[in-house]
């Protein structure tokens, strides 16, 4: 349609152009001839108005008149056979490759099987998340254990691994039975990661080159570790250490550690302090979260739901205060003179940049004259002990009260 109508117009220009050359010839005809020239200008001009000049809709013009796709050239015998190229509308990513997983090593000296990972591997990232994000952890419920000794402590207490990762394979050979056992029994994945990425990952300073994911220890398997310790004749202490304002990994660590050798019924840390699922709380405790009940990120007004039902009565409450300004408007007592325990006993232990809190203050004055603020006798121009040692020296000391208090009984 588009041709024909160029081509009506082209033949009318024509027309017109020759009309004006006969008019220039026979201008030297006479009046005869321009009379006969007039009218026959005037009928081509009639003639041509009958032509109509619609406008052209050129998609459409261009759709009806596409010419046909060229015949690909032949194939030369012997050649390889042109593939055509695929066309991707703009706008729209072109599909990605699936990644090829990583080949299985199957380690004939070590016993076992590994993956090796590389920066861009999906699963890099993955795990990357995981390590370093502590709100994945919490809701997986899973915590990173770094250093051999702390791994093999965890493996002992019946902890599920997860993953372990490691950068050199002298540094697996270390842990290769307790890690077999872990493969075959919990399925646990292997994989090799390079030096300078473990060294990313770690929290620590000098990384031990061997990290692990494993399932927190739950409330069936830290009883496993108690009724353990019955039979071994050291039954847990009617004692539950509340942490207050400790800010400090290192230090909660620690308490965790004494709590869990002497050992105390269960630690509770409140909210506001420091997680002791992190690295460094892990590695101060040495595994000693592991083996005593902790219930951390506890608000104030639930700690009464800390205390055994049974011992609810007489439940007596002890605040370690270094503060004599503190200790003033509270009744207290030399931690050696620590005479009255009760069926449970709360001992309160705070930080030491903040102290003890007011929340703890006023839970102490709910038990009236069963609560007690309690300190430790120190020389001239020393203010006050590391938070890890006073409770060590005031846990020892309760434990041996309640000896001898067993041994009057009997």
């Amino acid at each position: 349609m588009f041709y024909n109508i160029l081509k009506r117009s082209f033949q009318a220009n024509i027309k017109n152009v020759n009309n004006l050359n006969l008019l220039r010839l026979s201008s030297s005809n006479g009046p005869q001839g321009d009379i006969k020239d007039a009218m026959d200008i005037e009928a081509n001009l009639f003639g041509n108005s009958d032509l109509k000049h619609e406008p052209v809709n050129t998609r459409e013009a261009l759709r009806k008149n596409r010419t046909k796709p060229s015949v690909s050239r032949k194939v030369k015998e012997g050649s390889a056979p042109v593939v055509p190229r695929k066309f991707t509308a703009p706008g729209i990513p072109a599909p990605r490759k699936a990644p090829v997983p990583a080949p299985v090593i199957k380690d004939s000296e070590l016993s076992l099987e590994f993956v090796r990972l590389t920066l861009q591997d999906p699963l890099t990232s993955t795990l990357l998340t995981t390590v370093r994000s502590r709100k994945r952890r919490d809701k997986n419920r899973q915590i990173i254990v770094e250093g051999r000794r702390l791994i093999l402590e965890a493996l002992q207490c019946g902890l599920k691994m997860e993953t372990l990762l490691f950068s050199q394979k002298d540094q697996l050979t270390l842990v290769k039975e307790e890690v077999g056992r872990a493969q075959v029994e919990t399925h646990t994945k292997i994989y090799k990661v390079p030096q300078h990425d473990l060294k990313t990952w770690s929290s620590l300073v000098t990384p031990p080159g061997l990290m692990a994911i494993f399932d927190r220890p739950s409330e069936k398997g830290l009883e496993k570790n108690l009724a353990e310790q019955q039979s071994l004749g050291t039954k847990p202490l009617p004692i539950t250490v509340v942490c207050d304002n400790i800010r400090e990994p290192n230090n909660l660590g620690s308490i965790i550690r004494t709590c869990a050798a002497l050992p105390c019924s269960q630690v509770v840390v409140t909210h506001g302090c420091c997680d002791p699922w992190e690295s460094k709380s892990l590695r101060g405790g040495c595994g000693g979260q592991f083996r005593v009940p902790i219930r951390d990120d506890v608000p104030w007004d639930e700690l009464s739901l800390t205390i055994p039902p049974e011992a609810a009565d007489d439940c007596h409450v002890f605040i370690a205060e270094s503060n004599q300004n503190k200790r003033e408007h509270n009744q207290t007592i030399d931690y050696a003179e620590i005479k009255d325990i009760g069926t449970h006993n709360l001992l309160i232990i705070g930080g030491e940049s903040h102290g003890v809190s007011e929340e703890a203050y006023r839970f102490l004055n709910l038990v009236g004259r069963k609560g007690k603020c309690v300190y430790i006798p120190l020389a001239a121009g020393i203010d006050s002990l590391n938070v890890a040692s006073a409770l060590t020296l005031l846990l020892f000391e309760m434990r041996r009260k309640l000896n001898e208090q067993a041994i009057v009984k009997d």
